[in-house]
């Protein structure tokens, strides 16, 4: 596959920044440029892939059909078609990318490695839509290398103008696909005005970005793992954990498990940080069931959050916060109180999770799933780390005590 110094330079520079996973490859060939860079530099280092498209039965899938397979004819690799169907509804571009994955698992076995053309831009272009939306930390980490359980991104080092060239050099018959004309899809707005734009003000902006993304996704690693610790309850389409476990972790780990359990419920398209945010005010007893996402409810159900499939129909109120402030036991839920109120110096901090001190005065309430709130501010989960307004001074006068235990015959599980 000879070819002129500049394709020589390229494909040999471009070889240097791509890694290529163990096993028999496949190129996802959709007939655009960055897939048919990718074949061609995937054959030029000795492997032998097949390669498979997907047709998507759209107005221009035809045009990308033929270009695909004209594509592979030239550099003499095999290629596979697999028919699927877009969905209606709004966002076409994810509707055709759910539609266009679940393909690649039609069209793959075990053993197959399939590799995308995603490119340096791609991931950029990902940030920006990300940081707009607000998805938070996690969205400016960008396009991942791998997705589970076969899908590799082998190029993200690579810039779209350097796959582009290296395809006509080669001589490939690439066509440019319809869609990234659409000026009614996001990623073609960020793509053709936004970082036209931003490359104005600083001309590495893609290094910029993927550097960005590097250091983000370190820190989003090493997050993620402490956020594990927590482990919500994940089924088919229903998550779940303890308000306590949240209210009493650090926020960024509560929020990430929080994140989690949308993503697992509705999908990671849906997890924004307003999502996250009503998530909270459903956790803190501000509101009740309610609508968080496009496809996801929370809801609490005694001591748990739980985040399930589905629209809010009911939009019921949460249950009435209990009144604490009187002496005497109050049972709320699953947990007994007893508060007394004392007239003296108060002289020694507790030491129990199950104990806590409060100034005399206080207006305390505890929520149906038990957190203890002081004037309206989560202060205490009996059995869990009091928050720092639930701490009373030694040596001040007039204070609350308030204890808390299990109801007899109580358990936690479900």
């Amino acid at each position: 596959m000879a070819g002129p110094r500049r394709l020589k330079e390229l494909v040999s520079s471009a070889s240097e920044r791509m890694t290529l996973p163990d096993g028999e490859l496949v190129v996802a060939l959709s007939g655009g440029a960055d897939s048919a860079a990718l074949a061609y530099l995937v054959l030029s280092g000795g492997r032998k892939p097949r390669a498979l498209h997907v047709d998507h039965g759209l107005a221009y899938s035809a045009t990308m059909r033929a270009a695909a397979k004209a594509i592979a004819d030239e550099i003499g690799i095999a290629l596979e078609v697999v028919e699927t169907v877009v969905d209606e509804g709004p966002s076409p571009e994810a509707r055709a990318r759910e539609a266009r994955y679940r393909a690649f698992g039609e069209g793959t076995g075990p053993d197959d490695r399939l590799l995308t053309g995603h490119t340096a831009d791609d991931s950029a272009e990902t940030v920006l839509i990300n940081l707009i939306r607000g998805t938070g930390p996690t969205g400016l980490t960008g396009i991942p290398s791998f997705r589970p359980p076969n899908v590799y991104r082998p190029i993200l080092a690579l810039g779209r103008a350097e796959t582009r060239e290296i395809a006509a050099l080669g001589g490939l018959s690439f066509v440019d696909d319809p869609m990234n004309l659409d000026p009614n899809i996001t990623r073609n707005l960020v793509r053709r005005q936004m970082i036209p734009v931003l490359s104005q003000i600083n001309p590495s902006l893609l290094e910029a970005i993927g550097r960005l993304s590097r250091q983000v996704r370190d820190d989003d690693e090493l997050l993620d793992r402490l956020a594990g610790e927590l482990r919500p309850r994940l089924e088919d389409d229903l998550a779940s954990i303890p308000v306590g476990v949240l209210v009493t972790s650090p926020r960024p780990l509560a929020d990430r498990v929080l994140a989690k359990m949308i993503a697992h419920v509705a999908g990671s398209d849906r997890v924004e940080v307003g999502a996250v945010e009503r998530a909270w005010s459903v956790a803190h007893g501000d509101s009740g069931r309610q609508e968080i996402a496009a496809g996801a409810s929370a809801n609490r159900e005694g001591p748990l959050l739980v985040i399930s499939a589905g629209a809010d129909d009911s939009r019921a109120d949460g249950a009435d916060e209990v009144d604490l402030s009187d002496s005497g036991r109050v049972l709320v839920g699953s947990l007994v109180f007893e508060v007394a109120a004392r007239n003296g110096v108060c002289r020694v901090a507790p030491l129990s999770r199950w104990l806590a001190l409060f100034p005399a005065g206080t207006r305390l309430t505890a929520t149906p799933e038990g957190m203890v709130l002081a004037d309206g501010e989560p202060a205490w989960v009996p059995g869990g780390e009091r928050l720092p307004v639930a701490w009373y001074e030694p040596g001040a006068s007039g204070y609350l005590v308030v204890s808390a235990r299990r109801k007899p015959g109580w358990t936690s599980s479900r």
